[in-house]
């Protein structure tokens, strides 16, 4: 498809004062608790009538999902006869239930019922409800996305729910190997550890349904298959292809990190400066970690660029050395390290965007105040109007209570150990974390029937290392992933993660070239981060003007959750926010517009505590038939506040956006105008659903909601969409400052086969109201 610019948006009014926010309260209770036990009991026993048509296990006891609220698992066997097998998530809980337990159960639900007062009451209140095992719960990330293979017979991983322990444990293996002889699947493979047991399997579609339907299966996915070609990385200069010099006026990125090579041929064209800020080192990189950043930073994708056989420098690297071989800094405060290299880096070459790929594992940011690094980014890029691209940290587990990776990834992601580090918190930047983008570890490559050798996390989930958030008063944090590698294990070996060399990392630049090593692997968040400040230095040579408020939004606005990673979490919107963000970033979408997908851009100020309106110009093809299409509405907003660390609200100011649906601007204007918020969300409601809802983006400094429309039909009428941009200012800094610069993005999407001319559309309605 053709590419263009993305479009300038107007804003329409002048600015205007804005209101107060409201509370909100909250009930969990059960309104009616009789009619809530007899709803119970009803899903009760549709599960007992649905598990007689299961495939029976070695166990005779009945699988329950419990969705429990406001409870500990454990408090389940407080009913005797329950047996907690699985926690699946923070409400939802697997058990066993024997003969007893189930006639317990429905006693309490029967007391309940009656109106009486059953032993511990709160248990039932608690949950909220009841299923079964399902052969949609059995199927795995890999099978759900690719869906059974047309080919057969095929491979799948089945997992058994590791519960038995000594004979039992072998008993129940028998039972299961005899089950499926008898149903003509063969065993390529089997691992039985403590903590797992799991079968490769050549099966049938007929036979992958039985084995769905089977009692004693947890899980079934399809084999790893995702994988680092291993000739990529021992590929040699003389196969390389001439590099070219990054064009004249090509903006630079900067990598603050341990160094560089840059010697290095596919570094050497495109490196601007190189420059030592640690006392007593010179800017040579002697650990690797900073030349292969700056590959990242410098091509991207440098699989892709292999592949390809291309390489082509789209701007100028430079490298700013804050730390040793060891990868620390303990000379003395790194933040005075960093200030030195981005006052350099602006006053000598103009450089706007910096990667910094570095944080400190002792401070884990836990709530309350921001640390010192993060405040000074805040501060550096509030000051100098630049962006600063941050890796979000890795978790490599705890030494009190160490990582069973497999088994409980991905819920170790949510402890408190594994939040984000110093620098990440920092509401300025944009924070990054880690997508695994591959599944088949080397060994499995070489052995291709070992069930043993098994990835973490499957392709576009997030990487077993990656921190989370979220942010200071919740903002969402990491803002963004991308690829960043992942772990394996060989389930022989329990909890024993491979190192780097098993092919599950991310391709760059070696430091060690001279040796012939020109590429290496690695993994981390580190290597996530360099290509969003790669994205960021392709939208600056497109659009020069770009602030970073705006590189921020563009980058936002056209970043998606992956299936893969929804699927993971049953789309629970604030896991998903917490370890995500707003997800993958697009590259092509974020740098230009489409017929089919129009992006509009506007860099704004706004004043003391007001309002400013856009409206959003709605092509004609948008409500074209059929009416039955996914089209989708994007808005992103990014500013960069002044902060204190000594505040309790750490931003001086708060921007935020409301999408509101009517036909007329100047009611719009009147509600925002003279109405209190608990009155004017009565009067004009943010139209449509746009996800993530405002208690959701408003925390963070650059924010961003999307609303899919499948339907467009005649309801809609006369009305318009309008975006309103509230600005307030917390009452210390009233004083302070009063002009604030913003950035807005608005997307307009056809997600069908339809064939729209969204983009010339709605440059020829901006137009026609440049005339008016």
């Amino acid at each position: 498809m053709e590419r263009y610019n993305h479009l300038r948006l107007q804003r329409l009014v002048p600015v205007n004062p804005r209101r107060v926010r409201p509370g909100r309260s909250n009930v969990t209770v059960p309104s009616d608790p009789r009619a809530h036990a007899q709803e119970l009991s009803r899903q009760l026993e549709r599960v007992v009538i649905t598990a007689d048509k299961q495939e029976p296990g070695f166990d005779p006891n009945l699988l329950l999902k419990i969705k429990a609220v406001g409870i500990q698992p454990d408090d389940l066997e407080s009913i005797e006869g329950l047996r907690v097998v699985s926690q699946e998530g923070n409400e939802l809980v697997v058990l066993f239930a024997s003969q007893e337990g189930l006639d317990e159960f429905r006693r309490r639900l029967a007391q309940m019922s009656r109106g009486e007062v059953p032993t511990r009451k709160d248990i039932i209140f608690a949950v909220k409800g009841i299923e079964g095992w399902t052969p949609e719960d059995r199927q795995g990330p890999a099978l759900r996305q690719e869906g059974i293979p047309e080919e057969e017979p095929f491979i799948v991983d089945v997992e058994l729910w590791p519960l038995e322990r000594g004979p039992r444990r072998e008993q129940m293996l028998n039972y299961f190997e005899n089950w499926y002889t008898k149903k003509n699947i063969v065993k390529i493979d089997r691992v039985n550890q403590e903590n797992i047991v799991m079968y490769r399997l050549k099966v049938t579609r007929e036979s992958l349904q039985a084995i769905l339907l089977h009692r004693d299966v947890r899980l079934v996915d399809l084999p790893p298959r995702y994988q680092l070609s291993v000739s990529l990385v021992h590929m040699s200069l003389r196969d390389l292809p001439e590099i070219p010099s990054p064009p004249d006026g090509a903006p630079g990125v900067v990598v603050l990190d341990s160094g560089v090579a840059t010697g290095h041929p596919l570094l050497a064209p495109a490196i601007g400066d190189a420059q030592s800020f640690f006392p007593g080192l010179g800017p040579q990189d002697e650990s690797g970690h900073g030349t292969m950043v700056c590959g990242l930073a410098l091509y991207g994708d440098i699989e892709k660029c292999l592949n390809e056989g291309r390489f082509i420098p789209e701007f100028r690297i430079f490298s700013g050395r804050i730390i040793d071989a060891a990868n620390r800094n303990d000379t003395g405060f790194v933040e005075n390290h960093i200030i030195a290299a981005v006052k350099y880096f602006i006053e000598h070459y103009n450089c706007r965007i910096f990667n910094l790929s570095f944080g400190d594992l002792r401070k884990i940011y836990l709530d309350g105040h921001v640390r010192g690094l993060a405040t000074v980014l805040d501060s550096l890029a509030r000051e100098y109007q630049v962006l600063f691209v941050v890796s979000a940290g890795n978790f490599e587990g705890t030494d009190v209570i160490p990582v069973n990776w497999r088994s409980e990834y991905p819920d170790y992601l949510f402890s408190p150990e594994a939040r984000i580090i110093d620098p990440a918190p920092a509401l300025n930047v944009l924070t990054v974390g880690s997508l695994a983008r591959y599944e088949q570890p080397r060994m499995g490559q070489r052995h291709p029937h070992d069930v043993g050798y098994q990835p973490i996390a499957r392709r576009d989930q997030p990487s077993p290392f990656t921190r989370t958030g979220p942010g200071p008063r919740k903002a969402i944090k990491p803002e963004v992933v991308e690829y960043g590698g992942n772990f394996s294990v060989d389930l022989r070996l329990s909890n024993h993660v491979a190192g780097p060399t098993d092919g599950l990392g991310e391709i760059s630049t070696a430091h060690n070239f001279a040796t012939g090593n020109l590429f290496k692997v690695d993994r981390g968040t580190s290597f996530a981060a360099p290509k969003i400040a790669y994205l960021a230095g392709l939208l600056l040579r497109r659009y020069p003007d770009a602030g970073p408020n705006l590189l921020r939004a563009l980058i936002v606005a056209h970043s998606r959750c992956p299936e893969a990673t929804i699927n993971l979490f049953n789309g629970d919107l604030e896991k998903i926010f917490n370890v995500v963000g707003y997800g993958k970033p697009d590259w092509e979408k974020v740098v230009y517009s489409f017929e089919n997908k129009v992006t509009l851009i506007n860099q704004e100020e706004i004043e003391g505590e007001s309002h400013h309106f856009y409206e959003i110009p709605l092509p004609e093809d948008f409500f074209g038939p059929p009416a039955r299409r996914l089209r989708r509405i994007t808005v992103a907003l990014a500013h960069t506040p002044l902060v204190r660390r000594t505040r309790i609200n750490y931003k001086a100011s708060a921007i935020n956006f409301r999408v509101v649906k009517n036909n007329s601007l100047d009611y719009v204007v009147r509600v925002f105008r003279y109405t209190p918020r608990e009155e004017r969300e009565k009067l004009i409601r943010e139209a449509g659903n746009f996800i993530p809802k405002a208690r959701f983006r408003n925390n963070g400094t650059v924010q961003a909601a999307t609303w899919d429309l499948p339907q467009v039909d005649s309801r809609w009428g006369n009305n318009k969409l309008f975006v309103v941009i509230t600005r307030t200012v917390e009452p210390w800094a009233k004083d302070i400052f009063d002009r604030e610069p913003y950035a807005l993005v608005v997307v307009i999407e056809d997600c069908s086969n339809q064939q729209v001319r969204y983009y010339s559309q709605v440059r020829q309605m901006l137009r026609a109201r440049v005339r008016v």
